[in-house]
């Protein structure tokens, strides 16, 4: 059956703005270097699980009012928290999954992305991106005995409106937000009130089994 000329018109219309949508996409694989933690490390062994859902991690916009914007942070944010954490302690073990349990580990740490938000420069009405990642990081001791599960919020932006692309401007955002988590690990995950804790529980029964060595 033909369709009528209104019908085929609207039809052509759809197919032009897919197409166009299409085009204007973003898609970007963040890439980016981050520089040493300048931090006392901790007398710790530490098991790091970074599992495939973190190691391929991939953001996608839904939202309708947004262009499509697709980013891969997960090998960026392999490489971010595995250069933290061996800054952090003395030993650290990078897993893909949950070990048995491993008394030669003190601490296993799962992290884990909550939420990843996105604000373009048609929102913010800057030729700026804005990126804030929510992280979850799961802290176990070496038997697999739950000590904590902290959340942390990291930001960043484009620092530059002079960029050449959107690709460009989103990756720089993007890295910016995770050198904010980095620096947030090495500077709060100490003063989590549950770590804390166990830190001074831990340092606390180190000092008995010294003062019991005749």
């Amino acid at each position: 059956m033909n369709k009528n000329p209104a019908t085929r018109l609207v039809s052509s219309l759809l197919l032009l703005t897919i197409v166009l949508l299409s085009g204007c996409s973003t898609n970007v694989t963040v890439n980016g270097d981050y520089p040493s933690a300048l931090a006392r490390k901790q007398p710790l062994h530490v098991g790091l699980v970074m599992d495939d859902q973190f190691s391929h991690y991939q953001f996608e916009s839904t939202d309708d009012k947004q262009l499509p914007v697709t980013m891969a942070l997960g090998e960026s944010q392999v490489k971010l928290f595995s250069r933290v954490f061996a800054d952090m302690f003395i030993s650290t073990t990078t897993y893909n999954s949950p070990p048995a349990k491993n008394p030669a580990l003190d601490l296993l740490i799962v992290p884990v992305v909550e939420e990843v938000q996105l604000a373009t420069p048609f929102e913010t009405k800057l030729n700026v991106y804005e990126v804030w990642i929510k992280y979850s990081l799961k802290v176990l001791d070496g038997n697999g005995q739950p000590i904590a599960d902290w959340l942390m919020s990291s930001y960043g932006k484009t620092q530059s409106r002079f960029l050449k692309s959107d690709e460009e401007a989103l990756n720089q955002a993007t890295i910016s937000a995770l050198r904010d988590a980095g620096a947030r690990l090495v500077l709060e995950f100490h003063r989590v009130p549950e770590v804390k804790r166990w830190l001074a529980s831990r340092q606390a029964d180190t000092q008995l089994s010294r003062s019991d060595i005749p």
